[in-house]
């Protein structure tokens, strides 16, 4: 009875997804409104293993990769099986918690954790970008809260005869607001986010929704599956001359990963994405190395783009670099993410 449900749940989550996906493509003639939400600058790790986060994502970064994912902080600040084995063999049982002990049940995995992280880009287009978030424990699911802004400054006004006008900016910021649970042996998650968007002297505010699942196909490969930008759009704020006030509506962007994770502390992940509003795909892929306990190794591809990065651990606090080649210049791209879990 228990698959049944599970497949019912899956079922209606593939049903709504296509739906909605649909509804996106008859919106494809209003152009790519809200893409400053696409950008991936998110996270160093998720940076460096080629912008893999749909499948990889465990943390509190899938607020903005896969909202599915915020679920796999459950137990997250406890030792695995392996490493309390581990201890007992090397005659250190005073090292090993209550808590660690409790992680062989399943049903212990509700503790209280918390998980807070930022993350700062410093793009090569003279664009910055940065993230900060927040998740919990609420309802035996995991529930967050993240803010995302990007800006870029300084940006050259001319008119039609190339002359110089003068220096204009361009902001945008997101607010996102997600939940995910598990549900069998799949998590499904959500996002309610709100926009805004600011081009020369123009606001545009709006919001949207985003959609995913994770789940672990056999013990060792996992996939995972997001929606983004579902009836997302913007309309100008207020009446703004010569501006159209209208809804203007953003077409949904699908992304698929598949992760394959050895005891032998290597991930291999790879991701398909498509924006319904053109007609190619991107492709993404990279490898994670647990080079020792605290610190890890990244390298990644991002349409063609080349990526590599680094993390390091101590006690509670997780501490990443990452850069990447830009795909408007080729200049480099440089992403620092910290985080710290209780």
């Amino acid at each position: 009875m228990k698959n049944i449900n599970i497949n019912k749940s899956l079922l209606f989550f593939l049903v709504t997804i296509i739906v909605c996906s649909a509804s996106g493509v008859f919106a494809a003639g209003a152009g790519s409104r809200a893409s400053f939400t696409r950008g991936g600058w998110v996270g160093a790790r998720y940076v460096a293993m080629g912008m893999t986060g749909v499948v990889t994502a465990d943390d509190v970064y899938a607020l903005y990769w896969n909202p599915a994912g915020l679920n796999e902080l459950k137990g997250k600040n406890r030792l695995t099986a392996d490493e309390v084995l581990e201890k007992a063999r090397k005659g250190n049982p005073d090292d090993i918690s209550e808590n660690d002990l409790l992680n062989f049940s399943q049903d212990q995995a509700q503790d209280n954790v918390v998980h807070v992280a930022v993350s700062g880009a410093m793009l090569d287009v003279e664009r910055n970008a940065l993230f900060s978030g927040v998740a919990f424990n609420m309802l035996g699911g995991i529930a967050g809260i993240g803010l995302y802004n990007i800006m870029s400054l300084g940006i050259e006004e001319r008119d039609e005869t190339g002359a110089l006008l003068g220096e204009t900016h361009y902001t945008a910021g997101m607010i996102n607001l997600s939940y995910a649970r598990s549900l069998g042996v799949a998590n499904f998650g959500a996002t309610v986010k709100g926009l805004y968007e600011r081009i020369a002297d123009v606001n545009y505010i709006g919001g949207g929704v985003d959609m995913g699942v994770q789940v672990f196909v056999l013990p060792f490969v996992k996939v995972g599956f997001a929606v983004h930008d579902l009836g997302t759009g913007l309309i100008p704020a207020g009446d703004q001359e010569g501006i159209e006030t209208r809804y203007d509506l953003a077409s949904p962007m699908l992304r698929l990963g598949v992760a394959v994770i050895s005891d032998a502390g290597l991930t291999f992940a790879i991701s398909l994405s498509k924006k319904l509003e053109q007609d190619d795909y991107a492709f993404s892929g990279g490898v994670q190395y647990d080079l020792a306990k605290y610190i890890s190794l990244y390298l990644g591809v991002n349409d063609s783009n080349f990526a590599a990065g680094i993390t390091t651990r101590f006690l509670n606090t997780t501490l990443s670099y990452a850069l990447t080649f830009d795909n408007v210049d080729n200049g480099v791209n440089n992403i620092v993410s910290l985080s710290l879990l209780f």
